[in-house]
This record gives structure tokens, sequence and C-alpha cells, in this order.
């Protein structure tokens, strides 16, 4: 790990440095040495203590409650209730977790704000590195529904099935439904409706905080795909064929919703920025596509580890070569959905679990 710049993950509005393995660790250890150990101060006084809304309760005790999804539940409880007694011994408070097959807040007390504080910053910790390994259930996207953009989608796709040396061959299933063209934003795991309602409400937010700023610097936006791209390194070998896309105004939006919804604890942080990327073929749409309607954004290798099966390829070397520069056109940009993967909506696109328009 670069010591310069260290993996970080964020926690509401706290940023916190991952841990190097501990074979990393000794690599670094000797230069370390030398410098002075400075405990972090999870008890640091400010003002970001109040978000978690502690409040005083009998016996001159404190609380705070706060939404953690079912499934998570167990997690924080530990085998044999382990993890909820190291918790509670560490930090000095007490923890209250719903019982199993029950929904509810998870409450944590104690006799210093502070102490509350640090355990539910931990808590917090541990339920976004185990929201990070469910499946992927909603993203964030931009639908590509102009006649426009569509009318070259079919014909590139045409163009491919038909013009090509006689010795290639591409399963027609595995383009993307013109339908359910779009660009993704970023992915996320909403585990029940709570979850949904927040990220819904998180994207009304930045409306105004977000969209209608840049906005009103830019005027209207118009994105443009232009050229193909693919995912790994090799065009023979290839698991997503993408259009490229040319929008400055829509990627300072897309970083600026990604890093809102890390922020607030909703995904990780991956990149520095949004790729932003409108995907045409998709090896994993032959096998499913019937199922799943597209392969809903999970188009790059992190996302490898939700699959069930391994990846297909497809040779992609004569597509780029006589496709490479293949002009999309270009749409105005007029919503982005919070869209639920694996759907269909009655206009043929993704089900929204939000909305808002530009």
């Amino acid at each position: 790990m670069d010591v310069m710049s260290p993996q970080l993950m964020w926690i509401g509005t706290r940023c916190y440095r991952v841990n190097q393995t501990s074979s990393e660790h000794r690599c670094d250890q000797q230069a370390e040495e030398s410098k002075p150990y400075v405990e972090e101060d999870l008890y640091e006084e400010d003002d970001r203590d109040l978000d978690y809304n502690i409040q005083p309760i009998d016996g001159g005790k404190l609380q705070t409650s706060f939404h953690v999804p079912s499934a998570f539940f167990s997690m924080i409880i530990g085998n044999k209730g382990t993890t909820r007694r190291r918790l509670e011994a560490e930090t000095k408070t007490q923890i209250v977790v719903p019982k199993q097959g029950t929904e509810g807040d998870v409450v944590i007390k104690g006799t210093s704000a502070k102490a509350i504080t640090a355990c539910r910053q931990r808590i917090e910790l541990m339920v976004l590195a185990a929201r990070n390994k469910q499946h992927f259930t909603h993203f964030l996207s931009v639908p590509l529904t102009s006649d426009d953009i569509k009318s070259n989608y079919l014909k590139f796709r045409e163009k491919v099935l038909t013009e090509l040396p006689s010795g290639f061959h591409l399963d027609e299933s595995l383009f993307q439904k013109p339908e359910k063209l779009h660009l993704t934003l970023c992915m996320m795991s909403l585990m029940d409706n709570v979850d949904r309602a927040h990220a819904a409400q998180l994207l009304q937010d930045c409306r105004e905080s977000i969209i209608e700023i840049t906005l009103a610097e830019f005027g209207p936006i118009d994105v443009r795909l232009h050229g193909l791209a693919y995912m790994n390194d090799d065009p023979s070998s290839v698991d997503v064929l993408y259009a490229k896309v040319e929008s400055e105004p829509l990627q300072r939006i897309a970083d600026q919703l990604m890093e809102y919804f890390i922020a607030n604890g909703l995904i990780k942080r991956e990149y520095d920025h949004v790729k932003l990327h409108a995907t045409l073929i998709n090896s994993t749409f032959g096998r499913h596509h019937a199922h799943s309607s597209g392969e809903e954004g999970g188009d790059d290798k992190k996302h490898h580890h939700h699959k069930r099966h391994r990846r297909e390829k497809f040779d992609a070397t004569e597509i780029l070569r006589e496709f490479g520069d293949f002009d999309f056109g270009v749409q105005k940009v007029s919503e982005i959905h919070l869209s639920q993967r694996f759907s269909t909506a009655c206009n043929g696109f993704y089900e929204a679990t939000a909305m808002v328009k530009l």
C-alpha cells in the first residue's frame, strides 16, 4: 500500500484509514519505528457527535438508536454473543439488538456520549463491511432512451451481427436491450424498506445541493456516446463492451453523488471518479437474459464476486477494429434514477425506486 495514498473508508462524515495486512505492515515497520505513535482519538469532541442524536434516559444514562437491517443483527451479536460483549467491554456501553426474526433499531446505552459515539462508529464500520459483501440490489442510473441513441444503437447491433468477417459470430442475446440502455453511476445493496427510503431521500437531497448547482453553471446537460472501450486488458477476451461517454457536467454530478452516498454509508469507495459508461454487450446477458433482462451496471471486475457463475468471454477485436469510433449520438440528460436491478417497468426500463428530474 502506498503510504501517501492509503485506502480510506468513510462512515457518515468521518474518514478512516484501512489498516495494512500483516505482511504489508512488516515491510514498512522499520520506517515507522522512528515515528512517534499517536493514538487516534475516537472520543474527540466536535459538533458531528450531534448527528447521532444522543438523548438522556432514566438513571443518568444516555442512549442513541439507529437503523441496522435485520440481516446484519447476527454479525453485531457474534457467535454466542461474543462480538457484542467485546464491543460493550471495550467502549463501556450496553448494546441492545432486536431479537431474531424481528425488526427495529439497534440501541446503544452508556454514561458517556463519547463512548456511545465510539461504539456506534464501530458498529457502522462493521455494517458497511458486511453490506459490501451482499449482492447489489440497486444502482443510480441515467436512462439513455432518446430516439437518436436507440436508433443508432440498433444500427450498431445490426452492423456487428451482419457486417463483420464470416468467421466472426456473436449471439444477439449478448446485446443490451435498447429499452434498457443507461449510464451506471454507482451500485449499492439496499437490504430493506428503510434502506430504500434512505437512499431515495439521499437522491432527493442531491437535487438542490449538487444537481441544481451544476445546472446553474452549465445549463441543460448533454451527454454524447462516442467510441467503444472494454473493461479488461485483452480485446480478444472481453467481459463487457461499452460506449464511451462525453459530458463534463454529468461527470461532476456523478462524482459528487458518489461522494454523498459514500459519506452516508451506503456504498464503499472504490475509485476517485465514477467511470461513466453505457454497456452495449455483456457476456452475462446470453446466459441470464431471459431471467434478469440484463446485468444492471455490474460490469467491471470489482463486481465479479457478486456472480454465482464464472463469466464467459468473447472476442471483441473485430468489433473494435471496425466500429471503435462509432458515434451513438447525443441526448439531453433529463432524469437520474435509483433503479432496481432485475426489474422491468411498463416502459421497458428498470423500475425506479426514486428519481430526480434535471
